[in-house]
């Protein structure tokens, strides 16, 4: 489902291998869990979420790193099940909030987040929350 997710977004990176280590790493790890949404014929969609502890909330905090529905079974209701799932999972390991970043342009969904209590307001800043990054080249990326 990772690659088929690449692979959507018109990417060549990571690559299948590379995909398969990380999945390895983070099945293996105990601040990710993989939420697997199947029909008939298999994978249809997944929900990778994280937990960490946030100083700033004063408790675990769950990140939805990505949310992924093939686009032959979308408008079905997969991805907003996976998401709904995802928060129960969420409140069953004590999180205290739920984060996940998307683009803008990504109305489907921005729709599904928002109607399901998602906002990017900062109420003590009274602005929008804007997410940055910066790659950070690896010492041994060319070794």
């Amino acid at each position: 489902m990772a690659v088929a997710f690449r692979n959507h977004l018109e990417r060549k990176d990571p690559t299948q291998a590379q995909f398969k280590h990380s999945v390895s790493v983070l099945l293996d790890s105990p601040d990710a869990r993989f939420l697997i949404a199947a029909g008939d014929e298999g994978p249809v969609g997944y929900v990778l979420i994280r937990f960490r502890y946030s100083m700033w909330i004063c408790g675990t905090e769950a990140t939805i790193e990505d949310l992924f529905v093939d686009p032959s079974q979308r408008k079905k209701g997969i991805g907003r099940s996976l998401m709904e799932y995802a928060l129960q999972v969420a409140a069953e390991q004590g999180c205290l909030s739920v984060c996940l970043d998307t683009n803008e342009f990504n109305i489907a969904s921005t729709r599904i987040y928002t109607q399901l209590g998602f906002n990017s307001v900062s109420k003590r800043w009274n602005g929008r929350q804007v997410f940055f990054r910066k790659p950070i080249q690896s010492p041994h990326a060319n070794s």
